[in-house]
């Protein structure tokens, strides 16, 4: 890893920790990932932990659903920082939005009190 070049797969350290921090074992991780109906396996999510295997867009969503967290959270803090600083230049471009005005009382005439027949 200290080459140069960069892992096949850019997630696979952040998949192990957000896994420990579950304390899920790589099968039962695996056993999640199929309920979510991605074909994995202990030996894949091995080989994906240790930076070997590529993952493709499928994993990635079934890791999405079963952590329940955003996808940037699985790439390094290095993207994550990338994320952040792109949603803050986006967020400034956008318009300011005018103040809500009170929304007024469509049904004033509806909750008067009748008159008894």
């Amino acid at each position: 890893m200290g080459s140069g070049i960069p892992p096949r797969n850019p997630i696979g350290r952040n998949v192990s920790r957000l896994r420990s921090e579950q304390d899920w074992s790589q099968e039962h991780l695996a056993t999640l990932l199929q309920c979510e109906g991605v074909d994995a396996s202990r030996d894949m999510l091995a080989r994906v932990e240790l930076c070997i295997t590529r993952v493709n867009v499928e994993f990635l969503l079934g890791l999405q659903r079963v952590f329940r967290l955003p996808l940037v959270r699985f790439f390094s803090k290095h993207v994550q920082d990338l994320d952040a600083k792109f949603a803050e230049e986006i967020a400034a471009q956008l318009p300011v939005p005018a103040s809500p005005k009170k929304p007024r009382r469509k049904c004033q005439k509806l909750t008067k009190r009748r008159k008894p027949r």
